[in-house]
């Protein structure tokens, strides 16, 4: 089972409960949250197996984006998406976390938008002293 980190405050929140919350929109069929090593925060509808699989990709891409971009002067890596033929893997970057998203061919803007809030309540979590 992936690790759960937790926070309290009116009611005990976990990041797999945040990204169960992705799993209502149609086109998404998994989603896992990693840190920057590439350890798992939390997942939804995935088997663990492949959530061991994928745990790296989304940091080890996200760092390079993030390294990429800062790099060329054009600011900080909000995401990225890689689209297959048979769906999309959408990155949304969390700094020191990174939000993957598994889903159907879909507009990869609007995704990373969908993508604002759970990244805001996870970070609330990870780092509570960056969203005071």
């Amino acid at each position: 089972m992936s690790a759960v980190l937790e926070r309290t405050d009116q009611r005990t929140t976990s990041v797999d409960v945040i990204l169960r919350t992705l799993l209502a929109y149609d086109e998404v069929v998994g989603v896992v949250a990693v840190n920057t090593d590439g350890l798992v925060m939390g997942s939804a509808g995935m088997t663990e197996t492949d959530v061991d699989i994928v745990s790296l990709l989304g940091a080890s891409l996200t760092g390079v984006a993030e390294r990429t971009t800062r790099r060329l002067g054009t600011g900080s890596a909000l995401g990225l998406s890689l689209i297959t033929t048979d769906g999309m893997i959408t990155i949304g970057n969390g700094g020191d976390f990174a939000v993957m998203v598994f889903s159907a061919h879909c507009d990869a803007v609007t995704l990373l938008k969908a993508l604002d809030e759970p990244i805001s309540q996870i970070r609330a979590i990870v780092d509570p002293a960056r969203t005071s």
